[in-house]
């Protein structure tokens, strides 16, 4: 078996690496990293626009969402690129997964101040790092 100079082992790793990585992408393989935080075909990020209208102990939030689409049937599947739902979160509890873009309505709030967050979703429910928070106060 013939040794290999330092040189020569450091360029023919090089075209190893060079030539896996070719072959990883080709198949479609994407560092998960790069997933989160996907947007839609368009190439730009996703965003959320929302009000709140306050009505006693309740809120209505409307919104919507640019560059991803609502893929309520896609809920709990794996991630794809442009698609994903919403969670909605009262005081950092998870109250609801919306999977429309209709209003939402949270009725019996109860009385002090509260934090509402509407945060972006992939499929399978990792977050997107897109979010709409609200701080209300809700009156005796």
């Amino acid at each position: 078996m013939r040794k290999i100079s330092g040189k020569r082992s450091f360029v023919l790793m090089l075209l190893l690496i060079f030539a896996c990585s070719g072959a990883l992408t080709a198949c479609g393989f994407q560092n998960k990293s790069e997933q989160v935080g996907s947007s839609a075909v368009s190439g730009a990020a996703p965003t959320i626009d929302a009000t709140l209208a306050q009505e006693g102990t309740s809120a209505v939030i409307s919104y919507k969402v640019s560059n991803l689409k609502i893929a309520g049937d896609s809920m709990g599947a794996a991630p794809k690129q442009g698609e994903g739902h919403l969670h909605i979160y009262v005081d950092g509890v998870q109250k609801a997964m919306l999977k429309t873009d209709a209003p939402v309505r949270l009725e019996n709030i109860p009385p002090g101040k509260h934090t509402i967050k509407l945060s972006l979703q992939q499929n399978d429910h990792v977050p997107l790092n897109v979010e709409k928070v609200f701080d209300v106060t809700i009156k005796k």
